[in-house]
């Protein structure tokens, strides 16, 4: 006898868009620091004809890049606990 057949997940679209906006999320928690503080490192470095500035603002987006995500990280975790603890008490 064939094991009873399981009904897709309806809400497997909706997961899969908040899985996809937390992905370009990120990209943009990347690039955002390095785009805006390159752009006005190079600036600086063309008017003083020097390149530190851009050495300096990849530091900084780094830095600036490691903490956003580091903290939007943290919020999606305790979003994950919260979700899986109230799922827990349903049962």
């Amino acid at each position: 006898m064939d094991a009873p057949q399981k009904k897709p997940n309806k809400s497997y679209g909706f997961e899969t868009a908040k899985v996809l906006s937390v992905a370009f999320e990120m990209g943009f928690v990347i690039a955002l620091p390095i785009v805006v503080l390159g752009y006005f490192a190079k600036r600086l470095d063309d008017q003083h004809h020097t390149h530190w500035f851009v050495y300096l603002a990849i530091v900084v987006a780094l830095a600036i890049s490691t903490t956003w995500l580091y903290q939007r990280l943290q919020e999606l975790a305790k979003k994950l606990k919260d979700a899986s603890s109230n799922k827990e008490e349903k049962k």
